[in-house]
């Protein structure tokens, strides 16, 4: 044996498969890669999720089951509300046996929907005393309510309220404060501070309602609630 006659062993050896080399070959006219187009050329890479140009999944389905409760995000004058006469209300507390609703208390019974803003009209006749708690009243609605015996409060949110307390540079928040800020309360006006998304500063409120949330809130950090 010589070195010039070493050979590797017998089928070992494979010559390397030669493509596009005419149709004779058996691997020309598509080169083994398919028909034409983006997929066949070297390099092709696609975008996750691309559908041909066509508006995409993850586009096409509503998105839901996020609010963001910071102050900034909140508007005070937005553009539309659920609305609800006194009859229809009257007509639910008698349905489920209530003196007190909310805005939590009829998204509780389907009555409006989740996060709504409630504005509370005159229409219908209101015969029981009821405590009704909205973002807004009509007039007319909060006259009627009063001559029936019952109270309408201005429904706030804690957070809100906070966002006054930053704004003035204080720890004390009254009526007349936020009065003071909001054109829709009045000095003469009840209020009613419910919890939404969560505070960071230590406040001493003085209100008139406040839900149990938003009263466990205050005092954690400190702060204290008198209620007028």
């Amino acid at each position: 044996m010589k070195l010039n006659n070493l050979k590797p062993a017998k089928g070992s050896v494979k010559s390397k498969k030669r493509i596009a080399r005419g149709i004779g070959a058996g691997t020309g006219r598509t080169a083994t890669r398919g028909h034409k187009g983006a997929k066949s050329r070297s390099g092709y890479s696609s975008k996750r999720a691309f559908e041909g140009g066509q508006m995409p999944l993850q586009m096409r389905l509503p998105k839901r089951g996020f609010k963001n409760a910071h102050r900034r995000y909140q508007a005070n004058n937005p553009g539309s509300f659920a609305v609800l006469n006194l009859g229809k209300l009257e007509e639910i507390a008698k349905k489920y046996n209530l003196t007190a609703l909310s805005t939590s208390v009829l998204t509780a019974v389907n009555a409006i929907d989740n996060n709504d803003l409630l504005k509370v009209l005159g229409n219908g006749e209101l015969t029981t005393a009821l405590e009704i708690s909205a973002n807004r009243f009509s007039e007319s609605a909060k006259n009627a309510i009063t001559q029936a015996g019952g109270k309408a409060f201005i429904e706030l949110k804690l957070n809100a309220v906070q966002g006054v307390a930053h704004t003035e540079g204080t720890d004390t928040i009254n009526v007349a404060l936020l009065a003071k800020h909001f054109s829709f309360v009045n000095e003469n006006d009840l209020v009613h501070v419910v919890a939404d998304g969560t505070i960071s500063m230590k406040l001493t409120l003085e209100v008139h309602k406040i839900s149990d949330e938003a009263k466990s809130q205050v005092e954690e950090l400190g702060g204290s609630v008198t209620l007028l």
